[in-house]
C-alpha cells in the first residue's frame, strides 16, 4: 500500500481523511490517536480505546503477539518502518489487515504511527478467481480421463458379476458393495458427460436421505477397517438415524460420494483411537446431516481455506479435493456445509439440505 509521509507534526484533521486506519501510540503502547477508518474496520470507538494500552488491554490476545514484537523492535530501532500482513481477531469478525509501523520523535517522545490496511475482501476475492482458475483446469483434466475411467469400471463390474454368481456367502457382500460403489462411478461419468454437453444437471429424485447415509456408513466402515489394518488406528463409527423418512431432492450419487468425502475426512482425523458419529435429524423443513470426530481439531486458518481446492493438511496422502467436490456437491442439491472445530476438541461438520415437499 501506499503511504502518506510521517510529518514531524501530526495534522489529526488529514489523518481523518486517510482511507486507511491510522492509530498513534508512545513507546508503551498507550493510544494517543485512533481514526474514523480504524473505527470502522475494528468496530471499536475511539472513546473506548484512546489512553488505553493497544496490546495489554485493547488487544490482550495471543495472537498479537507477532504485532507486539514488531513494534518493540521497530520502536528500538528508532526509525524506518516494517510492514506485514496480519488475521486480526476483532470483535465483529477476524479481519485479514496490511499493517505499517512507522517509528518518529516528537517533543522528545518516542511515537509510533500504524497504518491499517483492510485487505479482507481484496484476499477473498483473490483467492475466488484462484478457486475458479483451479476448478477450469480440474475440469479438463477430468474430460480427457472420463472415457478410461468408464472403460475400467466396465471391467471391474463384468469381473464382479462373474466371481458374485460362484463366490462364497460371505464374499458375496464384498462384492455387492463393489458392484454399488462400480454403478455410483457410473453414474459420475455419465452426470459430468451430461453436465459438459448441455451445462445442465440432470433433473433431482425423491431421496431418502436416511437410507443414504446408511449405505455411506457402510463404505465409511470398509475405510476404518482399512485403516486399522495398515496403521492399527481405531476408529468405530457410530450411526443415529432419524425416525422415518427423510426425503429430500438431489442426485442419490452425488450426495452419497459428498458424505463419503466428509465421512473419510472424519475417520482420518483421527490418529489413534476414537469416535466418529453420524445422525440425521429434520426440523424447520430442512433435513441435517452431523458428522462429528473426536479427533485432532482444526485452526481458524485452516478451517478458512478446507473448502479450497488442493488445499490438503495430509502431506502427500492428500488431493485437496474431498472437502471442495463435498461442497460443491451440498450446493448442487440447493444445500450448504458448516463447519466448527478447534484444535484438540474435534471437528462438527454440517450438511444441510432443503426438505423435498409432499408427491
Amino acid at each position: 500500500m501506499t503511504l502518506p509521509p510521517v510529518p514531524e507534526t501530526i495534522n489529526f484533521a488529514t489523518l481523518e481523511l486517510l482511507p486507511l486506519g491510522v492509530i498513534v501510540v508512545n513507546d508503551q503502547g498507550t493510544i494517543l490517536f485512533y481514526n474514523q477508518r480504524e473505527e470502522q474496520i475494528s468496530g471499536l470507538q475511539r472513546e473506548a480505546v484512546v489512553g488505553r494500552n493497544f496490546f495489554l488491554e485493547v488487544a490482550p490476545c495471543t495472537a498479537v503477539q507477532g504485532f507486539h514484537g514488531q513494534f518493540l523492535a521497530i520502536m528500538a530501532q528508532g526509525e524506518g518502518n516494517v510492514e506485514f500482513d496480519f488475521t486480526f481477531p476483532f470483535t465483529l469478525e477476524p479481519r485479514q489487515v496490511r499493517i505499517n509501523l512507522h517509528p518518529f520523535r516528537k517533543d522528545l517522545e518516542s511515537l509510533c504511527i500504524i497504518f491499517v490496511a483492510d485487505i479482507t475482501e481484496r484476499e477473498r476475492l483473490r483467492e475466488t478467481i484462484l478457486q475458479t482458475q483451479r476448478f477450469s483446469e480440474l475440469g479438463e483434466v477430468a474430460a480427457k480421463v472420463a472415457h478410461n475411467f468408464n472403460n475400467l469400471l466396465a471391467v471391474i463390474q463384468m469381473s464382479s458379476e462373474l466371481a458374485l454368481d460362484a463366490g462364497a456367502p460371505e464374499v458375496r457382500k464384498h462384492l455387492e458393495r463393489v458392484l454399488e460403489a462400480v454403478r455410483d462411478g457410473a453414474a459420475l461419468v455419465g452426470r459430468f458427460r451430461g453436465i459438459a454437453q448441455s451445462g445442465v444437471a440432470p433433473a433431482a429424485d425423491r431421496l431418502d436421505l436416511n437410507a443414504l447415509v446408511a449405505t455411506t456408513v457402510d463404505f465409511a466402515r470398509l475405510i476404518a477397517e482399512a485403516a486399522a489394518k495398515e496403521s492399527g488406528r481405531r476408529v468405530e463409527l457410530r450411526l443415529n438415524l432419524a425416525p422415518g423418512r427423510l426425503m429430500v431432492l438431489g442426485d442419490g450419487t452425488e450426495l452419497r460420494e459428498a458424505l463419503l468425502n466428509l465421512t473419510r475426512n472424519a475417520v482420518e482425523a483421527i490418529p489413534a483411537r476414537g469416535t466418529v458419529r453420524i445422525l440425521t435429524s429434520c426440523a424447520e423443513r430442512k433435513v441435517v446431516v452431523d458428522i462429528l470426530d473426536d479427533g485432532t481439531g482444526m485452526s481458524a486458518e485452516v478451517q478458512r481455506r478446507i473448502f479450497t481446492p488442493m488445499f490438503t493438511t495430509k502431506g502427500d496422502r492428500g488431493t485437496g479435493l474431498g472437502l471442495a467436490s463435498a461442497r460443491a456437491s451440498i450446493r448442487h442439491q440447493g444445500g450448504a456445509i458448516e463447519v466448527h472445530s478447534a484444535p484438540g476438541k474435534g471437528s462438527h461438520f454440517r450438511v444441510i439440505l432443503p426438505e423435498a415437499p409432499p408427491e
